[in-house]
């Protein structure tokens, strides 16, 4: 599917088809989603230009990802495309020509709808193309500063939770809220490593656009202090989630050590005990207590004392 987006920001949505070969000239955006092969074909020979391969877009060489070819610019960015419950991030390729954008995706991005609507509801002044370029870089922006927003505001209840949330309930609601501490640790931590993916190749998009491409037509200063700063908290909230993983591990720990602790424990107590009644159970043919009339009853209270013994001297040292 193809959407063409004019000067005027009046979206119309075309599927090019064998018997339809319209084509929107004055549009400044051609936003492709899921290219056909027919629509490939369609854009070659409008524009001469040949789309990338979903396969393309992920390519890790700086090479692959921002270059330059038949006087077309192509970049590619990185988008979290999905937050919660489970992060998701894709990447998305953009074309500059000399006169219009081009974006080509292979996932139903959100931030990419989302800023559909906006140009919708908003109206905004643009001379070039290249005016509409830093609008959806400056949105893309937003958004991910949006998710740190999200990530700092559960990091902070993890830390409530963290700090006085397990008190008073029992061994298994602990078990139970410390697992879902960890699943939360893990979320998060996989969000602020997509979000600092695309912050980077946000960065990484405008630095090449400015340095090497576009030099005195687009401004692009404000957008890198925005980048800047949100890379340093996306860094501050890394350490944030590093710090609180690290407690639920020392909180799981410590439940741990005091189940050991209370078999050890029980163990001490029931030691001599066992001594006693394992040196009775012996069967010796010559054992002068075992004609004692009361020494079944005596046994059982000696036995009985030598449990609550060690009972008495771990309780004052406050072993248990």
């Amino acid at each position: 599917m193809m959407n063409f987006i004019t000067h005027s920001l009046l979206i119309d949505r075309q599927i090019i088809s064998q018997k339809s070969s319209s084509y929107d000239h004055t549009a400044i955006w051609i936003e492709i989603l899921h290219p056909t092969e027919l629509e490939r074909a369609f854009i070659q020979t409008q524009e001469n230009i040949v789309l990338p391969d979903r396969h393309e877009l992920h390519e890790i060489e700086f090479s692959h990802q921002f270059y330059q070819e038949k006087d077309c610019i192509f970049l590619t960015l990185h988008l979290v495309t999905v937050a919660y419950p489970q992060p998701e991030s894709h990447a998305m390729n953009i074309i500059l020509t000399k006169n219009k954008m081009i974006t080509v995706r292979y996932s139903e991005a959100h931030p990419v709808k989302l800023f559909l609507e906006q140009l919708t509801l908003k109206s905004f002044q643009l001379k070039t193309h290249y005016d509409l370029v830093k609008i959806l870089l400056q949105f893309f922006i937003g958004h991910n500063a949006d998710i740190l927003e999200t990530v700092g505001e559960r990091t902070n209840n993890l830390a409530i939770a963290l700090s006085g949330g397990f008190r008073n309930s029992t061994l298994k609601i602990r078990e139970n809220r410390l697992n879902e501490t960890l699943l939360e640790i893990n979320t998060l931590e996989s969000l602020i490593s997509m979000t600092y993916q695309s912050l980077s190749s946000l960065d990484m998009l405008i630095n090449y656009l400015e340095q090497s491409i576009l030099p005195n037509l687009v401004d692009f200063k404000a957008l890198k202090r925005d980048i800047f700063s949100l890379l340093k908290q996306a860094d501050y909230l890394n350490q944030k989630v590093v710090f609180q993983l690290d407690s639920t591990l020392g909180l799981i720990n410590i439940e741990q050590m005091g189940i050991v602790k209370i078999f050890t424990v029980l163990a001490m107590v029931f030691m001599p005990p066992t001594l006693i009644a394992s040196i009775y159970g012996m069967n010796f043919k010559y054992m002068p207590e075992l004609s004692f009339y009361f020494g079944y009853p005596i046994l059982l209270g000696v036995m009985t004392l030598s449990a609550y013994f060690p009972w008495v001297i771990f309780r004052r040292k406050g072993w248990i």
